[in-house]
């Protein structure tokens, strides 16, 4: 590739990188897209995505024919239809009482939509380098180059890094600044459960409910993935029924259920059963029927809880940004980790793109200001999340000034004098 075409590289086939290509692409921008896994369901479909603040932007990064099929990504496109939006209601799973809710949302203001189904559709029209890791990425003078773990390589003007999590690029750029590792233990399970079995469920929520139990402090969230008849064009003999995800976790701390050590991440499919029914023992319904009757077909992941705190002021990264979950990474327990980075690839089509042909100086100056004000919108959010996910598994500590349970917003007010 020519170093003088103004070529973007994304690493990363996410939901970040993935929109990122579709807004450069509509605005006839050269780029690039490498993914590391070998296709789109390489790592399990098993998520829901609640999409809320962020709508209008992602309104303005797709072409508006996509953005008019989102519904397509829709967990249960008929309680949409019907007008039975989700209030999100937090439950003592310990009593069954109704602690808080949400006030109720039209479809313009939440969605809540399957993570994978929406990938696939913002990944339509991209041509996606799959099986490309990228192993290291050097910012010189005019260009970037990004080292593949195959040995290839591939210069441009700008590498956006959208690679999770994990990201390898972000741990090259701050080798000194280590992950927080949450003490709380997850488990991931995607399960099938009939009309009958659901019912339940759904006469408190149509799509989503979550809650602590006050006897043993676990926690839960029900998130309905797909519902029977959910896609008009297929099969409705095939359809499996509800496609039901539920998280499960626990706090890792000695006193926990009586115990003086940990209670730690299973070490098998069995185990997690195990754990589950332990844990679900002393529900009330319908949580408590929901969790014993997971099929030991179900899939279950165990899950490490971290999050990596952006700085206040982001030193140089020369020709490389980094976007979404690459960036700040942060727990689910406020489900605003998509929509920052959402906001994200809004923010650096703004900031940075209108200056990929300037000098060097002006180009780096512009990440350097999208570094900044992602960081100063993410911080809050990370510190946010985190205190969520703490307050989730402490009973004592769930009160309506708890980030649990405070209004979702891209910008927050959150002390952080303590956290860097």
């Amino acid at each position: 590739m020519s170093p003088n075409e103004n070529t973007v590289i994304i690493v990363g086939a996410g939901v970040s990188g993935l929109l990122l290509a579709q807004s450069l692409q509509k605005c006839k921008i050269p780029y690039q897209i490498f993914e590391r896994d070998a296709n789109l369901t390489a790592r399990g479909v098993g998520w829901g995505l609640t999409l809320h603040w962020s709508l209008p932007a992602l309104r303005q990064l797709l072409p508006e024919e996509l953005f008019r099929r989102i519904p397509e990504t829709y967990v249960d496109r008929v309680s949409v239809e019907e007008g039975r939006a989700s209030r999100f209601p937090f439950f003592d799973l310990s009593s069954g009482e109704l602690k808080a809710a949400t006030p109720a949302a039209s479809e313009s203001q939440r969605i809540r939509m399957s993570r994978q189904r929406f990938r696939e559709l913002i990944a339509e029209g991209i041509d996606i380098q799959w099986s490309k890791g990228v192993a290291s990425a050097e910012s010189r003078e005019e260009t970037v180059t990004a080292h593949f773990d195959d040995g290839s390589s591939v210069t441009g003007r700008l590498l956006v890094a959208c690679d999770g999590g994990n990201s390898r690029s972000r741990r090259a750029l701050f080798p000194e600044r280590h992950t927080y590792k949450i003490p709380i233990g997850v488990l991931g399970v995607k399960a099938e459960y009939t009309p009958e079995q659901m019912e339940p469920l759904q006469k408190l929520d149509p799509v989503f409910l979550q809650g602590t139990a006050s006897g043993n402090d676990t926690y839960a969230y029900f998130s309905i993935l797909n519902s029977p008849g959910n896609h008009p064009s297929s099969n409705t003999q095939a359809d499996p029924g509800y496609i039901l995800q539920i998280v499960i976790s626990w706090p890792l701390r000695s006193g926990f259920l009586s115990k003086p050590d940990l209670v730690p991440l299973p070490a098998s499919k069995q185990d997690s059963l195990e754990l589950i029914k332990i844990f679900a023992a002393s529900w009330a319904e319908p949580f408590q029927s929901l969790a014993m009757n997971i099929s030991p077909d179900s899939e279950i992941k165990s899950l490490e809880l971290y999050d990596w705190l952006p700085p206040k002021e982001v030193p140089s990264l020369g020709n490389i940004a980094l976007v979404g979950d690459a960036f700040h990474p942060m727990s689910m327990y406020r489900g605003e980790g998509a929509n920052h980075a959402i906001v994200d690839v809004l923010d650096l089509i703004e900031t940075v793109i209108p200056h990929l042909a300037s000098d060097k100086a002006t180009l780096q100056t512009a990440v350097q200001t999208y570094q900044n004000a992602v960081a100063a919108r993410a911080r809050p959010g990370v510190l946010a999340s985190r205190q969520a996910c703490l307050d989730a598994h402490d009973w004592g500590r769930i009160s309506s000034d708890s980030p649990l349970l405070t209004r979702r917003a891209m910008k927050l007010d959150f002390d952080d004098s303590a956290f860097d």
